[in-house]
């Protein structure tokens, strides 16, 4: 395959992650097909040694957020252009050789990023979440599950593939550090108080791996136990979106309220029986090949997880709660 040296010399990828594992060395491997010298940074969380060439750089940032690992990352790239990819997503195409012709074709582009797609499995619980992260009360924006045929605009991308002009980056003052989950939503919206843009590409493509069951509730759990700090922090659509995710479980909880009224546990039976029947039609939605309980399941945590988080932040120190994030 041609190599595009233009794009090799323009862009540094920085790829944050807790400790070097499987899938941060497939992900350098699949970057490596497509672009064999281009620049990558490796942010882990303390030193270990493992198999790496010349052009992979590794930074060590301690027990640190997503956030600050990416900051920690832009602040050595001299590149024009930094692109951000999760340790556990790889590309399967040369995805960013369109980098430099659409932020050229488009004024006061802050961002342009595309989709990140589920990669094909047998895995059932992976299938499923594969299927239910396509639906907007689960990811803020499903078009970045979904392979669109035009480039648009977007209010939101997240950050598991995106790529910025570094001088942008480092002049919002990239991501705020001080949440463990969300960290893009911060940047996203600093993006858009600078009136920049954010352009959706289907062609810069990537897959992002797909978590079974239990880590996929750790996340959904993670998401909602920083929804109201995000919102306070960060007030828009998106951290208002993430808060309210944490109502399911909230609406449960408060039910002994509603029970001592007559009146009033008609309107909270009511809601119940919206929420229940919500429930079925989503789990009967998603469900692959008979496996309708496994379904049901799935639905419960994307419902109800994030409200669990977000009551449990209010009782757990913040670092008891990081350590329930994985990246797996």
């Amino acid at each position: 395959m041609n190599v595009n040296k233009s794009t090799q010399n323009k862009i540094t990828i920085i790829i944050p992650s807790k400790r070097h594992d499987k899938n941060l060395s497939f992900c350098i491997k699949k970057i490596r097909q497509f672009y064999n010298k281009i620049k990558i940074f490796v942010i882990l969380d303390k030193k270990e040694y493992f198999k790496k060439d010349k052009n992979v750089c590794l930074f060590i940032s301690g027990n640190k957020s997503i956030g600050y690992k990416r900051n920690f990352g832009v602040k050595y790239c001299k590149t024009d252009y930094v692109c951000f990819i999760d340790s556990d997503a790889y590309p399967v195409s040369p995805w960013l050789d369109q980098v430099h012709e659409t932020f050229k074709k488009f004024k006061r582009v802050g961002a342009i990023g595309g989709p990140n797609l589920s990669p094909p499995t047998n895995n059932i619980e992976k299938l499923l979440v594969s299927k239910s992260r396509k639906f907007s009360f689960v990811t803020l924006y499903p078009i970045v599950k979904t392979k669109e045929r035009k480039i648009f605009l977007i209010d939101f991308l997240p950050t598991s593939n995106l790529i910025l002009k570094t001088k942008i980056y480092k002049k919002i003052g990239g991501m705020y550090e001080g949440l463990y989950a969300g960290e893009d939503i911060s940047l996203i919206r600093n993006l858009r108080k600078q009136d920049l843009k954010i352009i959706f590409n289907p062609n810069i493509y990537i897959y992002h791996k797909d978590r079974n069951f239990k880590h996929f509730f750790r996340q959904r759990y993670i998401y909602g136990s920083v929804g109201l700090k995000l919102f306070i922090l960060f007030p828009c659509k998106e951290s208002f979106l993430l808060l309210i995710s944490s109502i399911p479980f909230i609406y449960l909880l408060i039910s002994p309220f509603f029970i001592l009224n007559k009146f009033l546990l008609i309107f909270y039976l009511g809601g119940l029986g919206f929420l229940s029947t919500f429930i079925l039609l989503y789990a009967l939605k998603i469900n692959y090949n008979k496996h309708f309980l496994k379904s049901l399941r799935l639905t419960l945590i994307s419902i109800f997880a994030p409200g669990i988080g977000l009551i449990l932040s209010f009782f757990l120190k913040q670092h008891a709660m990081k350590k329930l994030y994985t990246q797996k």
